[in-house]
């Protein structure tokens, strides 16, 4: 599969000596995909709220071509009409409550209400719009195992005992990476929001989130149970800017990592830059306030400061030590020492597909944090040698290079996109420096099946070269040798079994797992399986 092992160097130990640390760095923090989990007691008085007797919420249809962020999948294949003759489905209904009551922000189009296991049955999310409130619950499960006749474990002798700030990765009997023998996740994420447009705030919405996990790997997705939100949304100047302001996520705000803009698809890119530098991912919220100028109806700016995950936390594991040390998801600041700010800018070009016109996506950013973080360029003179502040950089394009069907706005994104990404992180502070993906993705493959996707993704990670020198000169007490490069190539197929539910099978191949190895760990050829549910 993609290399998913965010490596982070290690804590390195001399072999028979466990009390004595020799170098300390950072943990394996696993791939940040869009896997979050929900349930909360707001989320069930929204439910309760639905109940009520409501007057008729107000209908609005929202499949203009601008609005119509391909190449999410979700398009209606024809215009929604809600005429005399012919009442509304249960998911036109859902559909034309997306774009008051859905989630504001996103830089890919949140799911659609019209496509969820229930839509608007019985009229239950009219109701609940009819009092302002929208309300969406969305779960994945994934499944990966090495398919490889390699160890599915560290040997458990010759190397440094499982501590507790290990999370079980690199250290006798442990892994070295997700999937290294099967591993399970499951996540769920709540949206609960609110309609302020009817007090006469532009586009205005409060959002709640929450979520829940679970995992048999804590490195890959640590359990959580925590709130992932509370925002506040809203439009200047005739929409052409736009601010957001609370606790939420920048992953799915910045960069549009997730291929074909479908997040229900969790398989392929690797990219560990943005996190090791301190980015929310999909399922953690912290203090954030993002700003964005949208110059023209194609071309955009936009900025962002956060509270930055901890980044030199006792784990390594960035993820894991947010949650760990803010366990209700509304600490505004980090127990973890050091922890400051990031910094986020984007520039970007955005045409969706319309009537033949292709879809075209080009964006770059850059990122700045002023936490402290591991110096590994001095590691070897000062194992604890930190330095504050660290930057990267990122430029990502996708293009839709033919339309199976360009007549109609409402089936041109169906065709061939092609992509690529780059990263960098600075030289001193990221285990991984550089990063490239290349990218090839199918969406809507024929008129019956108009919102499966199949995709390939090759992508590549340069390991820093002050973490392999340090790595090799440590290695005759730890047994572990450190990789100078990684290779992946993922190969996947989304099916849409139904409204609210997809189906992802893939295979992924990765020559070098871990950013440290052991030896006869070998590369990993991994069955990928997910589910995706939208309620």
């Amino acid at each position: 599969m993609s290399f998913n092992t965010i490596g982070i160097a290690h804590m390195i130990r001399l072999s028979g000596r466990s009390s004595v640390d020799v170098i300390s760095g950072r943990k394996k923090v696993e791939r940040f995909r869009c896997r979050s989990l929900a349930y909360s007691g707001v989320a069930l008085s929204a439910l309760a709220i639905s109940a009520w007797p409501a007057k008729a919420a107000e209908q609005s249809v929202t499949t203009q071509v601008s609005e119509l962020q391909s190449p999410v999948v979700v398009v209606p294949e024809s215009p929604v009409a809600l005429s005399m003759s012919a009442p509304p489905t249960s998911a036109e209904r859902g559909r034309a409550l997306d774009a008051k009551y859905g989630y504001k922000g996103w830089n890919v189009m949140f799911p659609s209400y019209g496509d969820s296991l229930v839509a608007d049955d019985g009229n239950w999310r009219t109701n609940l719009a009819s009092h302002g409130f929208g309300f969406s619950v969305q779960g994945s499960a994934i499944f990966q195992n090495n398919l490889l006749d390699t160890p599915g474990r560290i040997p458990s002798s010759g190397y440094a005992p499982c501590g507790q700030n290990s999370l079980n990765y690199n250290c006798a009997g442990g892994r070295s990476y997700f999937g290294q023998r099967p591993s399970i996740m499951v996540a769920n994420s709540a949206f609960l929001t609110y309609d302020m447009s009817q007090y006469g705030v532009p586009d205005g919405q409060i959002a709640v989130g929450a979520n829940f996990g679970a995992s048999t790997d804590q490195q890959y997705n640590p359990n959580t149970f925590r709130f992932n939100g509370i925002s506040w949304y809203q439009t200047f100047l005739d929409k052409k800017l736009e601010v957001k302001a609370g606790y939420f996520a920048n992953l799915p705000e910045f960069a549009g990592t997730f291929v074909g803009g479908m997040v229900v698809n969790p398989f392929g890119p690797s990219a560990s830059i943005p996190i090791v530098l301190g980015m929310s991912p999909n399922s953690i919220s912290t203090p954030n306030l993002r700003i964005k100028w949208n110059i023209t109806d194609k071309l955009y700016a936009q900025a962002a400061v956060q509270r930055s995950l901890p980044v030199l936390g006792p784990t390594g594991n960035s993820i894991y030590d947010e949650v760990n040390a803010n366990p209700s998801g509304l600490a505004f600041n980090s127990s973890v020492p050091g922890t400051r700010e990031l910094y986020i800018s984007e520039i970007g070009y955005k045409r969706p597909s319309a009537t033949n016109t292709p879809f075209t996506w080009l964006r770059a950013g850059y990122m700045y944090n002023t936490s402290t973080f591991a110096d590994y360029s001095r590691m070897l003179q000062d194992p604890h040698a930190t330095k504050n502040g660290a930057y990267g950089l990122y430029a990502l394009a996708d293009y839709q290079i033919t339309q199976s069907a360009p007549a109609s706005p409402y089936t041109a994104y169906r065709g061939v996109y092609v992509g690529g990404s780059f990263m960098y992180g600075d030289q001193k502070s990221t285990p991984f420096t550089q990063y490239v993906e290349a990218r090839a993705y199918l969406v809507g493959p024929s008129a019956s099946r108009p919102s499966d996707m199949l995709s390939f993704v090759y992508s590549h990670n340069k390991a820093n070269k002050y973490l392999q020198k340090a790595l090799n000169v440590y290695s005759a007490f730890t047994n572990f040798y450190p990789i100078g490069e990684s290779n992946s190539i993922t190969a996947a197929y989304t099916y849409h079994v139904m409204p609210g539910l997809y189906a992802t099978a893939g295979l992924g191949y990765t020559d070098k797992p871990s950013l440290s190895q052991f030896k006869g760990e070998g590369s990993s050829l991994s069955a990928l399986l997910s589910l995706y549910w939208i309620f």
